[in-house]
């Protein structure tokens, strides 16, 4: 295959996509595999987690870029500046470590409709990702960012959810916002019930009448509340851990990683 498996992390709000979008870069690097984060929740949950909450975004470059943009206005060398520009400040937010890196959206404050910075930002982070084996992105609760703002395609879109109808609905909205892109054309599509014993008997039933495969369930696990309260990273996580030990399980069932 060429370019990098690419898994995102969807659901409803705190169903712990944050976590769980670092313990499967962990396992990822334990792997042998070079491992690109991208945090595209503006929340900036991952970036936190990874203690990298100081990282200069995607979203900071893209409003340079669009200034840079604006005064250039119709100069005939302009698109190969824009591209030459978009080039170093991408690279500029791109935090490279030992087996990994990090990519953080944020937010973008400028009103209204860039599409060609936003192809151009795309392009880009592509061409970054080439260089990896494994793409993992923490994203909202949706699709659309994502297909928008960073990739068109997820090979393996991974819908987090809780037992409670809201969180079984939210992924029912993802499957069909997965359904309705154009562009989107993931390998295989599945739910993870996560901080739970058992996903609820209904709710899974719900699910998969709607033909959605319901992978497994993660356990509540003391390490990750201790850890996360003493703000240690989840890639340093102990291989003991009882959700390190879950996600491991699924991601090699599903041939996910």
């Amino acid at each position: 295959m060429s370019g990098p498996t690419i898994i995102a992390n969807l659901g409803k709000g705190g169903a712990g996509k944050t976590i769980l979008s670092a313990l499967c870069g962990k396992l990822a690097i334990a792997r042998g595999k070079k491992t690109l984060f991208v945090d595209a929740d503006p929340a900036q949950g991952l970036s936190t987690a990874l203690g990298e909450d100081g990282a200069r975004t995607i979203g900071e470059a893209r409003e340079e870029i669009i200034r840079q943009a604006k005064q250039v206005g119709k100069s005939p060398d302009a698109a190969a500046d824009l591209g030459d520009q978009i080039d170093y400040l991408l690279l500029q937010t791109l935090q490279e470590r030992d087996g990994y890196g990090l990519l953080v959206m944020g937010r973008t404050q400028t009103i209204g409709c860039y599409c060609p910075v936003n192809r151009l930002l795309k392009d880009a982070i592509r061409a970054i990702a080439a260089h990896y084996d494994v793409l993992i992105i923490d994203a909202e609760a949706g699709i659309e960012q994502v297909n928008r703002e960073v990739v068109e395609t997820v090979h393996y879109p991974l819908v987090i959810t809780d037992n409670s109808l809201r969180g079984a609905k939210t992924a029912l909205l993802v499957q069909q916002a997965i359904a309705q892109s154009e562009t989107m054309a993931p390998r295989k599509t599945g739910v993870i019930f996560n901080r739970v014993d058992q996903p609820d008997p209904a709710l899974q039933q719900m699910l998969e009448s709607a033909g959605l495969a319901v992978y497994g369930s993660i356990p509540v696990d003391p390490l990750v509340t201790e850890r996360d309260r003493r703000g240690l990273s989840p890639l340093q996580m102990p291989a003991e851990a009882v959700s390190l030990q879950a996600i491991a399980r699924i991601l090699t069932q599903e041939g996910i990683l």
